[in-house]
């Protein structure tokens, strides 16, 4: 929406000036400026990690050290974001490990967990590098950590950044890509992991050399409760599609999910018996339905849920399920934004708004901090065939052989295609202005 605005009054604003052509090709810098970098302005996605000692067994958790708000580059690092999102979606970084300390460079954790001895979560195949020097790995970032000579490998762990390290980071190994970074005053909780006593902890089947421990007694020797730990990333959760693709929701660091879910086929399908597509029109909902309950405080301006929806083909609409002020029975509805609740489409992921009590809140109670919301993406394509007499139609986990991918890229290559009609309208209005010159004699 910011963006069609944008162009649109660049558009207006080379209209005023076609006539001077300083002032068109100024206009058409600034525009394009704009354009291409206008992803690192959009809304971005902010996860939180909870850091602590581990607790010791059947006694009570420990008081956290600290809290870590990490903003994700989620249009600038599409992938590792997503690769990031799906190891804390699924709980596999709560109660790992710092396991990593080195003064004045990093701190680097993803990795580990504590049995008898440390041991390394299941990872997922690596992830392609998306290093950019835009990304520096400058003090206050997170990377992902790579093993030595393969610019491809990074899997599970990452690591923030201690100092500015864009000298040697930015270089070795093709570069190690920064994929967030620190909001305040986050990075006084890893400060303060960084102060702490540094363990040589190379033999016992465990290769640390550089481990943060708090308190270590030899005579004990590791547990829970002398290790720092990500002891959870509670705005974090994941569910399963019917397709079998991992659905990945982020909400505000406010909210905690309650649980997510994924409706069962067949009850999907007995919901979608009520649902009326327009005429000639066809809606596949081609990633299933779902259900989302999380609480927290909810704030008077509401609360956001980044849905990561994993959907090759990329939905054009939104429907939501549920009782609404002005109908208290079930029903499909179209939740698209309308500046105060609904969703917003993006190339890779999908923006829910959502406020205590109104449209998407399907408990309908603005006061109890909470929401619980089932909902439903969908490509919706026009049947343009006049020849048919068959009205509209829908059906539940289809993905279309073809899929319409609209969005505002659209928008700049009509624009652009724009200013090169108004230059090409410019010459020609300078050339018949010009005096033409006579033949010699």
């Amino acid at each position: 929406m910011i963006l069609t605005q944008t162009i649109s009054r660049a558009v207006f604003c080379c209209c005023r000036c076609q006539r001077e052509r300083m002032y068109l090709r100024a206009a058409v810098s600034i525009v394009l400026a704009i354009v291409l970098f206008l992803p690192g302005l959009s809304s971005a996605t902010v996860v939180r990690m909870e850091i602590g000692p581990g607790s010791p067994p059947n006694s009570a958790p420990p008081p956290i050290l600290g809290f870590i708000d990490i903003e994700l580059y989620d249009d600038e690092a599409p992938k590792t974001v997503a690769n990031f999102l799906r190891y804390a979606g699924r709980g596999a970084y709560n109660n790992t490990i710092i396991h990593r300390s080195v003064v004045n460079f990093v701190i680097q954790g993803g990795g580990y967990k504590l049995s008898e001895l440390p041991f390394h979560i299941a990872v997922d195949p690596p992830v392609q590098n998306e290093f950019s020097p835009s990304r520096s790995n400058v003090r206050g970032t997170i990377a992902m950590a790579m093993t030595s000579n393969n610019p491809d490998s990074a899997t599970s762990e990452w690591f923030f950044n201690l100092a500015d390290n864009s000298a040697n980071l930015d270089y070795q190994n093709g570069g190690f890509t920064v994929f967030g970074r620190v909001l305040d005053p986050g990075m006084n909780t890893v400060d303060e992991v960084a102060k702490l006593q540094i363990l040589d902890y190379s033999g016992a089947g465990a290769a640390f050399r550089e481990l943060p421990v708090i308190n270590y007694d030899s005579s004990i020797g590791l547990q829970q409760n002398n290790l720092v730990m990500v002891t959870r990333i509670p705005n974090v959760a994941s569910t399963r599609t019917p397709l079998g693709t991992l659905e990945i929701f982020v909400s505000d660091v406010d909210m905690v999910f309650n649980s997510v879910g994924t409706v069962d086929t067949a009850t999907a399908v007995s919901r979608l018996g009520s649902f009326t597509s327009s005429p000639n029109q066809s809606v596949y909902f081609n990633n299933g339905m779902f259900t989302l309950m999380m609480s927290g405080v909810m704030g008077t301006s509401g609360r956001v849920v980044t849905l990561y929806d994993g959907a090759t083909n990329r939905p054009t609409r939104y429907y939501a399920y549920g009782k609404t002020q002005d109908n208290q029975t079930d029903h499909w509805y179209d939740f698209t934004y309308d500046g105060e609740t609904g969703a917003e489409i993006k190339n890779n992921r999908i923006i829910l708004h959502f406020v205590d009590g109104k449209r998407g809140d399907d408990d309908l109670d603005p006061t109890n901090n909470s929401i619980t919301h089932t909902g439903a993406q969908a490509v919706v394509t026009e049947n343009t065939n006049s020849s048919s007499q068959a009205g509209g139609g829908c059906s539940i986990v289809t993905t279309p052989s073809q899929a319409s991918r609209g969005g505002d890229w659209i928008v700049v290559s009509l624009f652009l295609s724009f200013i090169a009609l108004l230059r090409r309208r410019a010459r020609h209005n300078q050339i018949q202005r010009t005096p033409r010159l006579r033949n010699p004699e």
